[in-house]
């Protein structure tokens, strides 16, 4: 499936602006490719969260949130969830 061709590059480039602690763990995001990566993941997540809980996100919707990233117009979470997982892993 394709993607829009900002999701594209983010999914392409996003990784090169990660910036990590000595330790591993995730210090910052810099550039907009890497900004819109870890936008990915935070949707990937809230979307597992919310179908394996049933709870939902307060200020947005995850599946609005993945439609638009994704160019989509899923009407299931776990449809737009396994979209995520194919293209992010």
């Amino acid at each position: 499936m394709s993607v829009p061709q900002s999701t594209q590059s983010a999914i392409e480039n996003g990784a090169k602006g990660f910036e990590f602690r000595e330790d591993g763990s995730f210090a910052m995001a810099s550039g907009p490719d890497a900004v819109a990566l870890y936008r990915l993941k935070v949707i990937q997540n809230a979307l597992a969260f919310e179908i394996k809980t049933g709870m939902k996100m307060s200020r947005a919707s995850a599946l609005k949130a993945a439609n638009g990233a994704l160019g989509t117009t899923y009407r299931t979470k776990q449809k737009a969830l396994d979209h995520l997982n194919s293209i992010l892993g």
